[in-house]
């Protein structure tokens, strides 16, 4: 191949990478990303199928794991058959070049077995490019590619291929980390949140019920003070009563089968008499983690509002808004005090929230009371849900 032709192709190579380095970088989540770069390669490369394995364990595992379909692209009717059965149930020739450690860079099967077995239009394919996903610890996926007829891909194309390979292996391993992360920020949020209800039933709980002893223990050695030391007595009780429920109610499960919303109602009910709730919930599908945050987002305002700024009304709004599912919280109770730290409780959900790339924020409101709001980004928009501006 001439000098410049050579370096033309390089040159194509090259942006063709930039971009799907691009798509990669747009998407937060890899499954979809994966997706949209399998697109974009298909595309940029001139093909007219994809499909892409990848391993269900973690990094370093890989050559023992189980490979399942991820994500795939212009399929023609005999693969997309009984639900794509011929990919998802059958192994094959990469199958078992991955298996044994053996498919270390991009690969021509000329005769794909997976093909041979479907029934029905195939498209023309017969040929496809099998290629590792790689990373420093072994192969975690295999991409393969192809288009109708018998031409098998050239050299440089299977090394072009192996580089964009590396590419999405290692967008899997960043997305690894950053879900060990996730995994671990959360851990260290429920040790944290054990340790602050530990501390708070010791300052509130406990203290309140040793004044209530003490009082007793007046009213049984004054008799003149009996009636007195009874009911102060009471009224301690009664105030470790509140706190021990409002405790309860941070340690309920969140029940989230039916959706937040609901979840959202049964707490409203479950504190509406002892403060006029007003919920606004709109029906969002959220990810069980998202939905799960913004959850205990609002099992910490409630308790903070009934505990701290003791209101007679509480508003609870839950929408869809600029592609960010938000959550707000508002009380027409005392507001904060000038100086004002977060306590453990605001501070494990501010991570966990951020760990998702949303933001919370609490502030005073302008007529009095306090706001809670927090915004999380939805990856995609629910079908139905209405945007509010």
């Amino acid at each position: 191949m001439p000098r410049s032709a050579a370096l033309q192709r390089r040159l194509r190579e090259l942006a063709t990478l930039n971009q799907i380095l691009e798509v990669l970088n747009k998407q937060a989540d890899f499954n979809q990303a994966l997706q949209a770069a399998l697109e974009e390669l298909v595309e940029l490369l001139g093909l007219s199928t994809g499909w892409v394995f990848v391993t269900q364990v973690d990094p370093g595992d890989a050559r023992q794991g189980q490979l399942s379909l991820s994500s795939c692209t212009g399929l023609p009717p005999a693969l997309v058959a009984d639900e794509q059965r011929s990919l998802r149930e059958k192994s094959c020739d990469c199958h078992w070049l991955f298996r044994h450690g053996e498919l270390d860079r991009g690969v021509n099967i000329v005769t794909c077995s997976r093909l041979e077995s479907a029934q029905g239009d195939k498209g023309g394919l017969e040929v496809h490019a099998s290629v590792p996903l790689l990373t420093k610890d072994g192969p975690v996926g295999i991409l393969n590619l192809a288009a109708p007829g018998r031409e098998p891909f050239d050299a440089e194309t299977l090394e072009f291929l192996t580089a964009v390979g590396r590419t999405l292996g290692l967008a899997f391993r960043r997305a690894r980390l950053q879900e060990q992360q996730v995994r671990e920020r959360e851990a260290l949020a429920a040790l944290e949140e054990r340790a602050r209800l530990a501390r708070e039933m010791h300052d509130s709980v406990a203290q309140l019920l040793f004044a209530a002893e003490l009082s007793l223990n007046v009213a049984r050695e004054s008799p003149k003070q009996r009636e007195a030391a009874l009911e102060r007595s009471a009224e301690l009780v009664s105030s470790a009563l509140s706190e021990l429920r409002g405790l309860v109610e941070l340690l309920r499960p969140a029940d989230l089968s039916q959706g937040l919303a609901p979840a959202l109602s049964r707490l409203a009910d479950r504190v509406n008499g002892v403060v006029r709730v007003h919920l606004d919930a709109q029906p969002l599908e959220l990810p069980d983690g998202l939905a799960e945050t913004l959850y205990r987002v609002a099992q910490e305002g409630v308790h903070n509002a009934l505990r701290h700024a003791h209101p007679k009304n509480l508003w609870i709004r839950l929408d869809r808004h600029r592609g960010q599912a938000r959550l707000r919280l508002e009380d027409d109770g005392r507001g904060l005090p000038q100086q004002v730290t977060r306590g453990m409780g605001l501070l494990s959900l501010e991570q966990r929230t951020q760990a998702l790339g949303g933001s919370l924020r609490v502030s005073n409101r302008a007529r009095g009371g306090v706001l809670l709001e927090a915004r999380i980004p939805l990856r995609a928009a629910p079908a139905g849900a209405r945007e509010v501006e």
